[in-house]
């Protein structure tokens, strides 16, 4: 807990000597953090992050960075809130009817969540298994490689050195491609080579430092690469397996398939829902329509309007 509090008060939130702007005193306790006139309340926080969703919330919050982030967007917020208070500024009327347009918002959106949430759940499991059967056919691994490098390092020598170390050793093992264990062996800087002997089988996209996965994707087995920059250095790439996707087993993909039909069930709920409001009749009369055009645009652009009517 100790570390977390340092990762989250390391940086940019400053609890030192502030003045509070508020309109009563807050009990100590129910502070969570300040910063010049802006006050964050422990209830403020716990409002904020109830519109998390509650399947990122935890690891959102766990997040030292995230946290932080959250904590101080709430502090700059608050610092301005402070500031048009302190003016006076939350009494302009158009101020108060916006904060009032705010207020609805906040609670449509908290509604809509409870209403999703309180709605029976389905058994997401016995769809998770209908739709695999329907589509297990298309429900394929990634293909894996086996492939092996030198790595040539960067960190100990200058880019152009080492690049012309791995065009040097490039060109032995094109000599002689046999020889490219045994030089693994010898010049390749990646720490596992010596339990690995520079290898590594079963590799999926995403396992691998982006350039050279799509360098060691694009060779044929049995095909070396020409030195293949990254921010390591320069890698000579083998292929030396392709493995074609297989289908998978439910087990495998059982979990994603119950959160994708969890999700579409909820994004169902939602859906009626909203389509059950929207499809009501729109009362509003011309007279209605009139006084907020009036509002909005003018007398004189009533008078002008009506003034075209009549002349056509």
């Amino acid at each position: 807990m100790k570390l977390f509090l340092n990762i989250l008060l390391f940086g940019s939130l400053s609890l030192s000597a502030f003045s509070v702007y508020a309109e009563e005193a807050l009990d100590e306790k129910e502070i969570l953090a300040q910063r010049g006139n802006g006050t964050v309340t422990q209830k403020a926080f716990t409002a904020r992050a109830d519109r998390i969703p509650a399947d990122i919330r935890f690891s959102t919050l766990r997040n030292g960075n995230r946290l932080r982030d959250l904590i101080n967007n709430m502090l700059l917020r608050a610092q301005m809130a402070a500031d048009a208070k302190a003016a006076g500024f939350d009494k302009e009327p158009i101020v108060v009817d916006r904060m009032q347009l705010a207020a609805d918002q906040e609670l449509a959106d908290a509604w809509l969540q409870h209403y999703v949430a309180s709605q029976p759940e389905a058994d997401y499991e016995q769809l998770a298994r209908e739709t695999f059967e329907l589509q297990k056919e298309s429900m394929l691994s990634s293909p894996k490689i086996d492939v092996s490098h030198i790595l040539i390092s960067t960190s100990e020598r200058s880019d152009e050195d080492a690049l012309l170390l791995a065009d040097s050793v490039h060109q032995r093992i094109m000599e002689n491609p046999a020889s490219f264990d045994e030089l693994a062996i010898e010049y390749s800087e990646d720490p596992s080579v010596s339990s690995n002997k520079g290898s590594f089988t079963k590799v999926s996209k995403g396992d691998m430092v982006k350039r050279f996965e799509d360098a060691a994707f694009a060779l044929q087995v049995g095909d070396i690469s020409a030195p293949v920059k990254t921010e390591y250095g320069y890698h000579i790439i083998r292929l030396d397996g392709y493995y074609e996707p297989e289908m998978m087993t439910f087990e495998e993909v059982k979990a994603q398939l119950i959160k994708s039909e969890r999700d579409k069930h909820r994004d169902r709920i939602k859906r009626d829902y909203m389509e059950s409001l929207t499809s009501l009749d729109v009362e509003m009369t011309e007279a209605q329509l009139t006084e907020m055009v009036r509002r909005q645009f003018g007398e004189e652009y009533i008078r002008t309007e009506a003034g075209e009517e009549d002349s056509e």
